[in-house]
């Protein structure tokens, strides 16, 4: 092999770069000098790809020409001629090979690795990016699109380039799940377009895998005309994320759990779930409830047939208590007859176990065999009971379930279930809850430590097959997700520190202000008042007055609009503020007066923000509870100086003295907002706590 590879490491946002060793020769047509960096144009320039590239490479080669466009202004040209007379060419997949020596087979760069290059050639620039396949060249176009910088309307990247990588692992996915917070929190309210707008953000941040949930447990059959309208929708987002990114497609399911009735409400995104007599868990061991199991498997797989695979959780939502794992292989079973027949992958359709707190394992709650889902264990620390479990469910399936078949290992302990079975290879862990707990409130989470607690794990078992995460509120959990999804291309990514990837993802929202950006989610960790307001004011402002600017390559597919992640930085970043202000005040001399204005500013913005994200209907779920103070030990702290300012005293009297001070403010609030959200999310939990404070 003739071709140079140099020792650079470029250090480039958001790109994994795994570089070759440097060749011998020196071919000065074909290789620029590795003496200094240099800006490497790309405003005029043309992106030659072969039309014999799939749709999404395809794609991928357009929407890059869009990208550019949205910088210069200027038209770029798509040709599928190296002779394109354009200073500069971007040259994509196949026609790499006729541009630089040697052969993208010789480069070890697997099924989904790539290489970006810079080369001259006949004195004309030359960028090649190209995989040894077109899953590689896919994924090369999005990280190109990611080092992409702009100096007013200049497009440009840092050269020379002699970048290989790949993934360090192969399926690298996100799993969306949660409750019903307003659009476009939750993922059930989204339309058709916002759908396709997360595949591309899965897409640029080199996701390869989007794990849906469509709830088929709520959509008793036969269908209603509603409910085959959303599968068919469904079916359309599967096939743009397969032709326009080619991005693979899990549909989840309960293993046992079926629709009776729609609950009164027509529209499947609207509908409640997880409702005693509306959904019901089926016994596999009936013929007949095993029968109505199949019916509504059977509607499924019709009616969204281009899935890759269907995975199903053994329990929460579904299970049977101390039922034997022949009959969830018997579900299984059924379920691979049914994708052989109607899924048009046929007997390449996978189907997946998602191993949880694992099938069988309820009790029943008495001698009349009454369901409930109570289990033998929590779930929070698998023992080696668990393990060996879940290596006896593999052996199950191995011995009696046709290929093809996979694993979701929910628990890092089940990774040694799966590696003592030699199925690591085709096991994703999904540490449910690394990057937000579900449920939880809606908050962007910081905090990365815990992130990296999660991942370090796969440091034992390398051969694991796939990495996933998991959203409740997708929009709002950017920072882990992308710490997530970057490790999953290149594990070694888990030891950047906070600041460096806040940076890297501000650039990819908002360029322009990536430095802002990066700050105001610091922010949201801030104790000092005065420094939250410094960050908040003059983001406030751009949000208010449109002046973001050019989004990045993650911030021009968010929706609604592209300011979304800036508004809800602005929300959160009110309520932090006016936390710290009454932490502050507290902690100094203060007296009653005072303390009431800031009590209600800091409840004001709490509740300004649960309105907007609806948090305010889920209020009065017995398990949950708003977090006003959580378990932040300085808040307890000032909650006992608060106690001493109203009067203490008696338990009796200083109950009072409480009540009293939340008198007013609670008026006042409940002429802006709801009175559960009020009273049981803000006043009576906080005027207990102050009341209970040492």
């Amino acid at each position: 092999m003739t071709d140079r590879f140099l020792a650079y490491l470029c250090v480039l946002i958001g790109v994994t770069v795994m570089i070759g060793p440097k060749a011998g020769g020196n071919d000065s047509q074909n290789s620029e000098s590795p003496k200094s960096h240099d800006r490497i144009s790309l405003n005029h320039t043309a992106i030659v790809t072969d039309l014999n590239e799939p749709s999404y490479v395809q794609y991928g080669a357009q929407d890059l020409a869009s990208y550019l466009k949205e910088i210069t202004g200027q038209e770029i040209p798509l040709t599928t001629s190296l002779d394109s007379a354009a200073p500069s060419l971007i040259v994509i997949g196949k026609f790499a090979e006729q541009v630089t020596s040697g052969t993208l087979a010789e480069m070890d760069l697997g099924e989904q690795g790539f290489i970006i290059k810079s080369a001259m050639l006949n004195g004309r620039r030359r960028l090649i990016v190209a995989g040894a396949n077109p899953q590689g060249t896919n994924f090369g176009i999005a990280a190109l699109m990611r080092m992409i910088r702009a100096e007013g309307k200049s497009a440009y990247v840092e050269g020379p380039l002699d970048i290989r990588s790949k993934p360090s692992f192969a399926v690298r996915g996100i799993h969306l799940n949660g409750w019903a917070f307003n659009y476009p929190y939750a993922y059930r309210p989204w339309k058709e377009e916002d759908w396709k707008r997360f595949i591309d953000i899965l897409w640029s941040q080199g996701g390869n895998l989007l794990y849906m949930l469509p709830m088929m447990e709520i959509m008793p059959v036969p269908l209603s005309a509603e409910d085959e309208a959303y599968l068919q929708e469904v079916r359309r987002i599967i096939d743009y994320a397969h032709k326009q990114r080619g991005v693979k497609v899990w549909l989840m399911t309960s293993a046992n759990r079926v629709a009776v009735s729609d609950c009164g409400e027509r529209n499947p995104k609207r509908r409640p779930f997880w409702v005693n007599q509306c959904q019901v868990d089926m016994n596999p061991a009936d013929p007949q409830q095993f029968g109505k199991i199949m019916k509504s498997r059977e509607v499924l797989y019709r009616s969204v047939n281009n899935a890759d695979g269907f995975g199903m959780i053994d329990s929460d939502p579904g299970g049977w208590p101390q039922s034997p794992l022949r009959d969830q292989v018997k579900i299984f079973k059924g379920a691979r007859t049914l994708l052989d027949k109607y899924n048009l992958k046929g007997t390449q359709a996978e189907l997946i176990d998602w191993m949880w707190v694992g099938w069988g394992r309820h009790k029943f709650a008495d001698s009349s065999n009454t369901v409930v889902a109570q289990y033998d264990w929590t779930g929070s620390n698998p023992d080696a009971s668990d393990v060996a479990f879940m290596q006896e469910t593999i052996r199950a399936f191995r011995k009696d379930l046709p290929e093809p078949w996979g694993l979701i290992a929910g628990f890092s302990a089940y990774l040694r279930s799966a590696q003592e079975e030699q199925a690591l290879g085709k096991t994703v862990f999904l540490p449910y809850g690394a990057i937000e707990f579900e449920p939880s409130f809606p908050l962007t989470n910081l905090g990365l430590e815990s992130v990296r607690n999660n991942l370090d794990v796969l440091s034992k078992y390398p051969q694991t097959g796939g990495l996933m995460g998991n959203n409740m509120t997708a929009l709002l959990q950017f920072p882990r997700t992308y710490f997530f999804l970057s490790t999953a291309w290149d594990y070694d990514y888990r030891k950047r520190n906070q600041r460096e990837v806040l940076l890297e993802l501000s650039g990819h929202l908002y360029p322009e202000h990536a430095e802002l950006i990066a700050e105001c989610f610091e922010a949201l960790e801030e104790s000092d008042p005065r420094k939250i307001i410094a960050v908040l004011e003059p983001l406030e402002k751009l949000v208010d007055q449109g002046q973001l600017g050019r989004p990045g390559v993650i911030g021009r597919n968010l929706f609604p609009d592209r300011a979304q992640v800036a508004r809800d930085l602005v929300f959160q970043l009110k309520v932090r503020a006016a936390r710290q202000r009454l932490l502050q005040a507290l902690f100094s001399k203060t007296d009653r007066s005072e303390c009431e204005k800031l009590v209600e500013a800091y409840l004001d913005a709490l509740l300004a923000w649960d309105k907007q994200t609806g948090w305010e209907r889920l209020i009065n779920i017995g398990i949950w509870r708003f977090p006003i103070y959580a378990s932040d030990k300085r808040f307890e702290e000032a909650l006992s100086i608060l106690k001493r300012v109203l009067g203490g005293g008696s338990p009796v009297t200083n109950y009072a003295a409480v009540s009293s001070f939340f008198e007013p403010i609670s008026k006042r609030l409940l002429q802006k907002y709801g009175e559960d959200a009020v009273m049981i999310g803000c006043i009576e939990p906080l005027k207990l706590a102050v009341v209970q404070a040492p």
